[in-house]
């Protein structure tokens, strides 16, 4: 009758590894020790089995092959179910708060240099007294125009731009750092009668958004 084999050996147990390693180092001392131990060791010897039958498996038919090969086909197209996806809601802090009073602070003051870029008239000060100053000219003129006016002269030069809706006719001024520019009696001989013409400011706060027209009676 075969005896069992002993649930304890002596000495302690080598890793998976070091068995592995042992079973491919045939004739050294230390692999031989490592493997008589195991021999006389169950729990190392089951770990042996389970190595000589992953390097050596078990020859399988061409129908069971296949048949391995379709379930793992039908497995890859199970759909795994998605994970739901958590979002964290932001936390109001005081960094947030500050950011949001500026950008409102920001669109506040766009609105406000919008508004006041085609003012009707604005305010000139001078000499201790307050003077209205519109722009001018516009509508339906008697004769072409001697000089554009505008509100708001400051410290950088600006120049006035008068054209035609079809670009046939276009003047610029020479910069300028008051409201007024004179416009010269060459150029008023080339305007039409019953064509009407614009003239915008380039050049300041006001630029592109203040735009005047004026026509001269046929």
């Amino acid at each position: 009758m075969t005896e069992p084999i002993p649930l304890k050996a002596s000495g302690p147990h080598p890793t998976p590894e070091e068995i592995y390693l042992a079973r491919h180092a045939a004739g050294d001392p230390a692999a031989e020790r490592l493997l008589r131990h195991a021999a006389g060791c169950a729990q190392c010897s089951e770990e042996m089995a389970r190595q000589e039958a992953f390097d050596q498996p078990e020859p399988m038919t061409a129908a069971a092959l296949d048949a391995a090969w379709h379930a793992w086909q039908k497995f890859g197209q199970v759909k795994p179910v998605e994970a739901p996806v958590l979002r964290r809601q932001p936390r109001w802090t005081p960094a947030l708060a500050l950011a949001a009073a500026l950008t409102a602070c920001v669109l506040g003051l766009g609105l406000w240099i919008v508004q006041r870029g085609h003012p009707e008239s604005d305010v000139e000060r001078g000499g201790g007294r307050e003077t209205t100053v519109s722009w001018s000219p516009s509508g339906l003129l008697k004769a072409p125009p001697a000089e554009f006016v505008f509100p708001g002269p400051d410290d950088r030069p600006r120049r006035v731009k008068v054209a035609d809706a079809a670009q046939s006719y276009t003047w610029t001024s020479e910069p300028t750092f008051t409201g007024r520019v004179a416009f010269p009696r060459a150029e008023q001989h080339r305007l039409r009668p019953g064509v009407e013409y614009f003239w915008t400011v380039l050049g300041g706060p006001v630029e592109g958004t203040a735009t005047e027209s004026f026509k001269i009676e046929r």
